[in-house]
């Protein structure tokens, strides 16, 4: 009976613990995307305003979505 009451607070703990790592793959997923927009902006791969189409940015010149990519050069990749 002892080892009931122990076991069942430590099955809840593990289930728990289980369940928050899923939201984490979402935004992972997302970052990915803007990162990989972005590299493809730089490589000249495609345009500056389907970069911003893609970002969905309310920004309207090259060097605002400059600002915005410097973050994404030096993210390392996650997949």
């Amino acid at each position: 009976m002892k080892c009931l009451i122990f076991l069942i607070p430590f099955m809840a703990l593990i289930w728990g613990c289980s369940k928050t790592s899923i939201p984490d793959s979402i935004s992972v997923s997302e970052t990915q995307r803007q990162r990989e927009v972005c590299l493809d902006w730089y490589g000249y791969r495609i345009d500056t305003k389907k970069a911003i189409n893609d970002l969905n940015l309310k920004i309207e010149t090259e060097s605002e979505l400059m600002t915005y990519c410097d973050f994404f050069k030096n993210v390392a990749d996650t997949k």
